[in-house]
C-alpha cells in the first residue's frame, strides 16, 4: 500500500514528492550530523549552501528543528517523525527497490543501500559505516565471538559504532599485522569495535602471511593459540571488500603471483582471499585468515563495501560464501543489478 501511495504521489505530483524528499533528507542528516552548521550540512548532502538554509529555515517554522551557536538539532518533535521521514526518503528515492533485488540476488541475504555513490563523494563512505556500525549489534549477543577485517571501509564501521549497554562479546582481528596504516589494521579495528561494545579484545601478533609451518611454531605460543582458535570459532565475520587489481597492489603481491592471480581471473579480494567471478578461491595472500571461508555454518558474514567500481568484487564475494548481511552504497548497488547474473 505504502509502495502504490509513493508511487502515485511521483505520477500525479512529481514536484512535490521531490520536495517533500529533500526535506525528509535533511532532516535525516541534521539528526545523523547534530548540532551541525549549514556549511558542513550542504558538503554532506552535495546541495548547494543556499538550497540548505531554504530547507532548514522551512523545517525550524514547522517547529523540527532548533538552531544555537554549535549549529542545528532536531527537537523532540522531529525524532518522533524521523524513522518515517527516513522510510518516505528511501522509498521516493528507490533504495528500498534495491536492496530488495539485491536481497533476492543474493540468496535472502539482509541488504542495506545508503544513498549516493562513494567513488563520487568520499562522505558516503562515512555513511555506509555508520549504517553497518547500527546493524552490528543485532547480529551479536552475550557470549558472541566477532572476528573483524582492517582496511579503510571497516575503519569507517569501528569507529561509527555506538556506545551502550556493554555486551559480553569477545572481538578478534581476522588478519595479521600486514604493514599498512596502523589505524586501518584489523588489530586496531578490533579494539575500537571492542571498546566501543563494552567487550574484551584479543591481539593477533603475527605477520599476515607465514607458511604452514612457521604457523605451527607460533601457535605453541598461548597467546597465539587462543587468538586463532578463538577466530576459527567466530559467530560473526566483519569483513570488506576489495578489487582484486586495486588489492594486489596495495598488498603489494610479487609481480609474478599478481600476474598469475589475475590470469586466473580474480576480480574481488576479501579477508586476504582472491575471487573469481564466480566466487571461487584462486589464491590466498593471507595464511592467518584463509580459512575463514571454512567457518562453522551459522556463522554470520557481513560484508561492507562501497562505490560503483566495486560492484563486480562485491558480488565475487558475496557469490563465495552465503552471507547474513551486505552493507553498501547506491552507486555499488545499481552497477550490481545492471551486470548480467
Amino acid at each position: 500500500m505504502a509502495d502504490d501511495y509513493f508511487t502515485l504521489m511521483q505520477r500525479l505530483a512529481p514536484d512535490l514528492a521531490q520536495e517533500m524528499e529533500r526535506r525528509a533528507l535533511v532532516l535525516e542528516r541534521i539528526g545523523a550530523l547534530q548540532p551541525v552548521g549549514r556549511r558542513l550540512l550542504a558538503a554532506r548532502l552535495n546541495m548547494p549552501e543556499r538550497e540548505v538554509r531554504t530547507v532548514s529555515t522551512l523545517l525550524r517554522e514547522h517547529g523540527l528543528v532548533s538552531l544555537d551557536a554549535a549549529g542545528m538539532s532536531l527537537t523532540q518533535e522531529a525524532g518522533d517523525i524521523l524513522p518515517m521521514a527516513r522510510l518516505f526518503s528511501r522509498d521516493l528515492r528507490g533504495l528500498t527497490g534495491l536492496e530488495t533485488a539485491l536481497s533476492q540476488r543474493f540468496s535472502g541475504a539482509k541488504v542495506c543501500v545508503v544513498a549516493g555513490d562513494a567513488d563520487v563523494d568520499e562522505h558516503v563512505l562515512h555513511e555506509v559505516g555508520r549504517n553497518a556500525a547500527l546493524r552490528l549489534r543485532g547480529f551479536l549477543q552475550s557470549g558472541s565471538t566477532l572476528a573483524v577485517t582492517g582496511g579503510s571501509t571497516i575503519h569507517e564501521v569501528a569507529f561509527s559504532v555506538p556506545q551502550g549497554t556493554p555486551m559480553n562479546v569477545m572481538v578478534v582481528p581476522a588478519r595479521g599485522g600486514i604493514g599498512r596504516s596502523l589505524e586501518t589494521q584489523a588489530n586496531t579495528i578490533a579494539c575500537e569495535i571492542a571498546k566501543r561494545l563494552g567487550g574484551h579484545h584479543r591481539m593477533m601478533h603475527l605477520p599476515d602471511h607465514l607458511d604452514e609451518q612457521a604457523l605451527l611454531e607460533m601457535r605453541k605460543l598461548p597467546e597465539i593459540d587462543e587468538t586463532l582458535t578463538l577466530l576459527e570459532r567466530a559467530d560473526v565475520v566483519l569483513h570488506g571488500v576489495g578489487r582484486a587489481d586495486d588489492m594486489a597492489q596495495k598488498r603489494q603481491l610479487p609481480a609474478a603471483i599478481e600476474r598469475e592471480v589475475l590470469k586466473k581471473g580474480a576480480v574481488a579480494e576479501a579477508y586476504g582471499c582472491y575471487f573469481n567471478p564466480a566466487g571461487k578461491l584462486v589464491y590466498s595472500a593471507s595464511t592467518v585468515s584463509h580459512d575463514l571461508g571454512a567457518l562453522k555454518p551459522d556463522c554470520a558474514l557481513i560484508a561492507v563495501a562501497a562505490g560503483a567500481r566495486k560492484a563486480e568484487a562485491i558480488i565475487a564475494a558475496m557469490a563465495s560464501r552465503k552471507h547474513a548481511m551486505l552493507v553498501t552504497d547506491e552507486g555499488a548497488a545499481q552497477a550490481m543489478l545492471n551486470l548480467p547474473q
